[in-house]
This record gives structure tokens, C-alpha cells and sequence, in this order.
């Protein structure tokens, strides 16, 4: 926010003006520490901690939408305490700009990464204050054929498993391939790197960005786009957790200038999640810390609409495919809320919650850690609960410890060299999930919605139509074909009460090609004319409409849609291979050969356009001028 004054009303920014905005901050501070606004202190109570509920008598009017928010920074003056200590958190530190000092004695550079499958080499190294990235490949004589170097412009992660890197091109993100590894010591290459090396190619998307950074800027609808500038708020912050800041800031002022004693009942112009209801609170967290099979914004909503103290199912919809009859919870993928659910502790207390064993605003030491779980185990349990014997008990390390037992570490397989805490709580390896009512092998496939409260998982029908519809048809793309019979039931429903959606006309397009039939493809192409003309594209559909008119041997309209994306996207590779292509299927290498040379500037590393470049070259006996 590049005025603080801002979200300040009229008459209290008249007298920080005059008297001094720190000055005033000061006071504020100052009166919120006589009064212990304590009250409404971020950190968890002792209370809501212990796994008993505690609600709020008024609802907090910051979920309101309308209202701004103003930077931890701003929370930082009456807070200082909590916000210190929270910039320590793997949170706080979630992202930090590119240059960031911090990390100059953490980083081991220079360092070079080989990838055998593209035979290039990948170099880090930090110069004139700055992290770069290279890419490079070398001839038979060891000549350089190409090299690309970008400035990092962001890390991510606070280097408890590593950290990752991006760039920034215009106003485009995206993920530099190189990301270091701490367990390790060691440069490697960034998750999913290991499937698809795209080099400096592979767009942040805003749905994954928002989990780790405070409060990023995507343009909504677009892939790797974001407006300027790209975020509002780098690490995660307060008001990520509390919701917007300004109604409480202006608030706490204006009591201030009045000269008001502060009010002894809970504060209801922000967010304590400590004062919400267990779930509310949950849905705080499993925002971020719930993985999914897919995940499906609601109609006209978006993932950033989405304010602390609401229910999250009125944003965005997390799906999960039903586990197997049987299945152990501690085989399952490793999902924080989703394993709490699943645990005995969770069914048997109908108390347990995130925050009754994690305080969001400590990054506590491992004696302090080890205590405070233990602690919360023992809430519920005693010494004797333990059947272990002792000795075994005490081998523990640290001895005696729950957690080494009951909440193992477990690999994660996404992520290189990193290791997760299983929250499904197992009393021993063999602990299964309740039977489904009918085997596994009879039943057809289910989804969970995890952003309902666990008792309303299975009611789908109160999940709107073309959310459903979009869930499936994702889950069909990423090869779970068991749903295409139920995606293209509810497509039949959708298309006669919504035709003209987006979403629906997206679907049905993708359902067309896959017949792969002449008249498939061409019914395709019809619904996708359709969404251009009722929405703004994104870079996807110009591909995929492009691809149609290819397969179609409609060229000329292939490169009038083509063209479109290289003006509107033009950092997507495939855009300049397809191009390229298409113009040389016309016999007009000239054109061909301007749009590689374009491509090749852009991407050196890409192979298929410098296959194409020397094609065309050799039809046409030597380059074009």
C-alpha cells in the first residue's frame, strides 16, 4: 500500500498529519497495551488452545466485502510483539524479495545442475547484489550453443524443506528450474521439473501462488498474468489469518482521538480465529493446508474473494476422490486437514482443531515443541494410556515423545527431499479407515467435498451443477476416467440450463474432441467461438482453438487465432511452434522463419523451434532476410 494514510478516516488522518503518523501509531499502541486489546490479540488463547470452543458473541464485520486491507506492517505498531515474532515463522518468511541479503550466507553459490535428458546445464550463481539463473547447452567442442540468464525476482519458502525461485517477464510469472534443497545441501531441479524441464517457461499460477505469498495480484481467468504489482503483500501476514485491517485500525483510531475507554467484550471489527467456531477456524487453514484432487471456485467467486471467518464452501469447492474401502489413513497422501479428520482423536474428542496444538504466530524450538504437543496429547490422555513399555518408551528422541510414535514423518513424493508430519494421528501402522458400506470393486466413484464440515461430505447436490461439472471434467483430463460417465450425465443437465457458461461451453468443447471424429472436432470449434466471443480467453483456449483448426486443416484461421495469443500471451512457447508450423503447411516460410526467430529469441532452449528454423531454411536454400 503506498499511502498509509489511506484507509484512515477523515478526521484522524487531519490529526496524524499535523501531530505524526508514527507519533499517532504510537498512542494507539500505547492504549491497546493499557486496555490488554489483548483481548482480541492474535495469538490463540489458553481457552481455545485446550480444544474448547470459543465463539465470538458478534460476528466480525471485516468479512465484509468492501473492506481494505492494510499491510502487517500497519498491524506491526499496535502488535509488535506478535509481529516480530511471527516473521520468524516459516510464514512470515514464505517470500522474500529476489535480492534478499538473508539468504546470502544460506545459499551455497555458484552452483551447476547437468539435466542428461535435454543435455543442458543449469547455472546459479549471485552477482551485482542479485541471484541469477542460467541456461545453457554445449557443442561436441564444447562450445556454448545458447545461454539465457535471468534475475531472480522472488523466493518462495522459508527454507524449512528448501527454497524455490521466480522471474518475472513484463508482467508475467514464472518458476526458475533450479530450487535448493536443505535437508540436502544441494541444487536441484523444482518440483515437477523431474516430468517436464520447461526452463524459465513454466507459469505461476495464481491459484498455487496465493498459498505462498501475502496477498498476490493474479488477473483473474489468465494463466501466469498479474496486474501491477504482483503482490500487495509478499510473506503471508496478519491479515491472510484476520481478514482486512482497515475497519480495525480506523476503529482503534478513532477511539483514540476520542478519548473512548477501549471496550471490555470481544472486538468485532476483526478476525480472531481464536473466537471462532472450531470449524470456521479450520477453514483458515485447510484454505492452504488441505490438498485436493481438484478444487473448483464457485460461480462469479474467486479464490482471493475469500475472507477469514467465512465458510470457505462459499468460495471454492475442495474435491477428493473417496479413499478405498479399508485403506489405511496413514497410506494416504499426506494432507494435514483431511488426516486430522480421519483420526481417532478428531471423531472421539469433536473438539480438535488446527489451532488447538498450533499457535500460527510461534516458530517455537524443538524442547518448547516437544513440550507443548505432549502437553496437548496428555489434555486427553494419561501416562498409563501408553501401552508401550518403557524402555521403548524413553528411546524415544527425544524420550518420551507422542509425536515419534503416533504422528510420524512421512516422505513426500511431490516434493524432493522433504518430509511431512502424518496428522491421521495412527495408533499403529495398521489403522484403517471405516469400511464403505459396499466394496470397493461394486461401488461406483465418489467424491468427497472437504470444504463442507465432515458430517456433509457426500451431498453433492449441494454443490452447484457447473461446479460439479468442472470437477469432473478436471478429473477426467488428469486420467481418472471412472467420472466420464458422470461428467457426461451431468453435461446433458448443465447444457439445457446453462449454454452460454464458460465453464460448461469449455467442457463441452474438450468433450468433443475427445471423439475424435471429423464432426467432433468441428462442434468443438463452434463452442469455442462461442466462449471468445462471451469472455476474455486465456491462454489455453487460444491453444486449443488453434490446435482445432489445425487438425482441421483450417490453417488460415489457426493463425488468426494464433496471432491473437502471441500479441496478447506472448511468453508461451507452444504459441510459436504451432505458428511456425502452420505458416510452413501454407508454404510461407518467410512468415515461418520471422515468427522462429521471434520464438528462438524468446526461448533458445527450445529445440523444436530450432528443428523447425533449420527446416525452413533448407526449403527455402538459406535463410530468409
Amino acid at each position: 500500500m503506498n499511502d498509509p494514510l489511506s484507509t484512515i478516516p477523515i478526521g484522524l488522518k487531519r490529526a496524524i498529519q499535523a501531530r505524526g503518523f508514527a507519533r499517532i501509531l504510537i498512542y494507539i499502541a500505547f492504549v491497546c497495551s493499557l486496555n490488554g486489546a489483548a483481548q482480541q490479540s492474535t495469538v490463540p488463547t489458553t481457552r481455545a488452545r485446550s480444544g474448547k470452543q470459543v465463539s465470538s458473541p458478534v460476528p466480525a464485520r471485516n468479512t465484509e466485502a468492501g473492506g481494505r486491507y492494510v499491510g502487517s506492517k500497519v498491524c506491526a505498531s499496535c502488535h509488535s510483539n506478535i509481529y516480530s515474532s511471527f516473521r520468524q515463522t516459516s510464514m512470515g518468511m514464505s517470500m522474500l524479495p529476489g535480492d534478499a541479503n538473508s539468504l546470502a550466507s544460506v545459499l551455497p553459490l555458484p552452483a551447476t545442475v547437468y539435466d542428461k535428458d535435454s543435455n543442458q546445464y543449469f547455472d546459479v550463481m549471485r552477482r551485482d547484489g542479485g541471484l541469477f539463473q542460467s541456461q545453457y547447452a554445449l557443442d561436441a567442442d564444447g562450445k556454448e550453443l545458447f545461454r539465457q540468464t535471468w534475475k531472480v525476482d522472488y523466493d518462495i519458502g522459508a527454507g524449512a524443506n528448501g527454497f524455490g525461485f521466480l522471474i518475472q517477464r513484463d508482467h508475467y510469472l514464472f518458476e526458475a528450474p533450479l530450487s535448493y534443497y536443505t535437508k540436502t545441501h544441494s541444487w536441484g531441479f523444482a518440483p515437477g521439473f523431474e516430468v517436464q524441464n520447461r526452463g524459465f517457461t513454466r507459469p505461476i499460477l495464481g491459484r498455487c501462488i496465493t498459498c505462498h505469498s501475502g496477498r498476490p495480484n493474479p488477473v483473474a481467468g489468465q494463466v501466469g498474468l498479474y496486474k501491477d504489482p504482483p503482490f500487495d503483500e509478499l510473506a503471508v501476514g496478519c491479515e491472510n489469518c484476520h481478514g482486512p485491517g482497515e475497519l480495525h485500525v480506523a476503529e482503534r483510531g478513532q477511539d483514540l482521538m476520542a478519548g473512548a475507554a477501549p471496550s471490555a467484550s470481544a472486538d468485532a471489527s476483526i478476525v480472531n480465529p481464536a473466537r471462532l467456531s472450531g470449524w470456521l477456524a479450520d477453514n483458515i487453514c485447510m484454505r492452504c493446508h488441505q490438498g485436493q484432487d481438484v478444487r473448483v471456485e464457485m460461480p462469479g467467486k474467486n479464490i482471493r474473494d475469500f475472507r477469514p471467518g467465512m465458510p470457505l464452501a462459499d468460495y471454492f469447492s475442495i474435491f477428493k476422490i473417496a479413499p478405498e474401502a479399508g485403506a489405511s489413513a496413514s497410506s494416504l497422501p499426506l494432507e494435514h486437514y483431511f488426516g486430522m479428520t480421519l483420526s481417532k482423536c478428531y471423531r472421539a474428542s469433536g473438539n480438535l482443531h488446527c489451532i488447538t496444538c498450533h499457535d500460527p504466530h510461534v516458530e517455537s524450538s524443538a524442547a518448547k515443541a516437544f513440550a507443548n504437543y505432549r502437553s496437548q496429547c496428555l489434555g486427553c490422555h494419561t501416562e498409563q494410556s501408553c501401552r508401550l513399555e518403557p524402555t521403548k518408551r524413553l528411546a524415544t528422541n527425544p524420550p518420551d515423545d507422542c509425536l515419534t510414535c503416533h504422528m510420524p514423518k512421512r516422505t513426500v513424493t511431490t516434493i524432493a527431499h522433504a518430509a511431512l508430519t502424518d496428522h491421521s494421528i495412527p495408533a499403529q501402522t495398521s489403522s484403517a479407515l471405516q469400511p464403505s458400506d459396499q466394496s470397493h470393486h461394486n461401488q461406483k466413484p465418489e467424491l468427497l467435498v472437504l470444504s463442507a464440515p465432515p458430517a456433509e461430505w457426500k451431498q453433492l447436490q449441494s454443490i452447484p451443477p457447473v461446479v460439479l461439472l468442472e470437477a469432473y471434467d478436471s478429473l477426467v483430463r488428469e486420467g481418472h476416467h471412472d467420472f466420464d460417465r458422470l461428467s457426461t450425465q451431468l453435461m446433458q443437465q448443465v447444457t439445457s440450463s446453462t449454454p452460454s457458461d464458460p465453464v460448461v461451453l469449455r467442457v463441452l468443447a474438450r468433450a468433443e474432441f475427445r471423439k475424435d471424429t471429423p464432426a467432433g472436432k468441428l462442434r468443438a470449434i463452434d463452442h469455442m467461438k462461442h466462449l471468445f466471443r462471451i469472455t476474455v480467453p486465456n491462454i489455453d483456449d487460444y491453444l486449443f482453438l488453434g490446435d482445432l483448426y489445425t487438425r482441421m486443416q483450417q490453417e488460415e484461421n489457426a493463425i488468426k487465432i494464433l496471432e491473437k495469443a502471441r500479441s496478447s500471451s506472448p511468453y508461451f512457447r507452444e504459441v510459436y511452434e504451432m505458428l511456425a508450423s502452420d505458416h510452413m503447411t501454407l508454404g510461407q516460410y518467410g512468415d515461418a522463419l520471422a515468427v522462429l526467430r521471434q520464438g528462438i529469441e524468446l526461448f533458445p532452449d527450445d529445440v523444436k523451434l530450432r528443428a523447425l528454423e533449420k527446416k525452413a531454411n533448407s526449403v527455402t536454400l538459406g535463410p530468409v532476410p
